[in-house]
């Protein structure tokens, strides 16, 4: 019965690869464009991947601290009127965090298809092959970090002042 559900899933999954990153560059201009960059200049899609990932990353890592930032406020202030300015200032600057995180994300989903693109100038398709052959084969992680973590971040914020506003969530002080 699980089997099903798997070959569903793997179907869904392709259709919205394909649909989401359809590309407007074609093959021939990703190899053409390539192929000028290693001859021409020393940042090429390499480089490029390499320093999306460290910003992707790094903004992650700034969104965890600003995330628990705020959390640690909520729990160490008084006052249900406090609380919901920590709150809305929390929303505000997560939101603006969320944001730049899916921009990079966004960029390197861009940059990975672009080089998955090249097949014979590139090893990233013979590793996903090796990969997807593998039963321990989780599949793409980059929207858990680029869309799913920072979205559960803003929901929580917006629950939290919901809650607190329709006295729903009620505080002793």
């Amino acid at each position: 019965m699980r089997w099903w559900k798997e070959i569903i899933f793997i179907k869904f999954k392709k259709k919205l690869m394909n649909k989401r990153y359809k590309s407007s560059v074609s093959k021939k201009e990703i190899r053409e464009a390539y192929e000028l960059q290693q001859k021409n200049s020393d940042w090429n899609l390499y480089s490029e991947r390499e320093f999306v990932e460290n910003l992707l990353s790094n903004r992650f890592n700034f969104l965890l601290v600003t995330y628990s930032f705020f959390v640690m406020a909520f729990v160490s202030i008084d006052g249900k009127i406090n609380k919901l300015v920590i709150l809305t200032l929390g929303l505000i600057i997560v939101t603006l965090v969320s944001m730049t995180i899916y921009r990079a994300y966004r960029k390197l989903m861009i940059n990975l298809k672009y080089l998955h693109d090249l097949k014979e100038y590139h090893v990233f398709p013979l590793i996903r092959k090796e990969v997807e052959s593998r039963r321990d084969n989780i599949g793409n992680v980059n929207p858990i970090i680029g869309i799913i973590i920072p979205s559960i971040f803003v929901v929580s914020f917006v629950i939290a002042i919901i809650f607190i506003s329709t006295d729903i969530w009620v505080f002793n002080k």
